[in-house]
């Protein structure tokens, strides 16, 4: 028995981070919540939050978030038909990982992938106008992983068409333990 049945693509955007890519929202055909943490122990560099409902890792450049709600979203992501690969995967590791769970210790501790300044800066703007007090952009990537400034304080990510770039960025500093709104 398959625990996702399909999953399919709601809405493609230009991605922010890189205008030659898209960005995606999917959704499955059922909510993710009970799979996540199963999932969680069964791909190396994901990161789950239970308090926020959501899992998000890295394939190659692209950006993968499953939500407990059953959204996908993905960013960096080549065409379309390369978001159906995709989806088409994580929908097989979905279904792989639900036939194997019995065999997944969830009470064991995965040890917790960082987040470094490179993998901020790839969200931010890259405009280093300054506005937000810093030189750059990667100085003020650094300075929020060091809790010395906030998402806030970069003007751009208030705008809507930087709201994908926010939302990924929250979701990558609340899965690595940062206190994030």
């Amino acid at each position: 028995m398959n625990f996702v049945e399909s999953i399919r693509i709601k809405r493609i955007m230009p991605c922010v981070a890189d205008p030659a890519k898209i960005r995606v929202i999917a959704g499955a055909d059922r909510e993710l919540g009970e799979i996540l943490p199963y999932l969680d122990q069964r791909i190396p560099n994901a990161l789950y939050s239970k308090k926020s409902g959501f899992l998000t890792y890295k394939r190659g450049v692209s950006l993968i978030t499953l939500h407990a709600i059953g959204e996908i979203a993905m960013a960096q992501i080549a065409d379309e038909s390369d978001a159906n690969a995709i989806l088409e995967e994580i929908k097989d590791k979905i279904n792989e990982t639900f036939e194997e769970r019995d065999q997944i210790d969830l009470t064991t501790q995965k040890k917790r992938v960082t987040v470094g300044p490179l993998d901020l800066y790839g969200y931010l703007p890259k405009t280093n106008c300054k506005e937000c007090g810093e030189a750059t952009c990667m100085a003020l990537a650094v300075k929020v992983l060091n809790q010395e400034r906030s998402l806030d304080d970069c003007l751009y990510l208030s705008e809507p068409k930087y709201k994908c770039a926010r939302d990924t960025l929250v979701m990558l500093l609340k899965s690595a333990g940062y206190d994030v709104e």
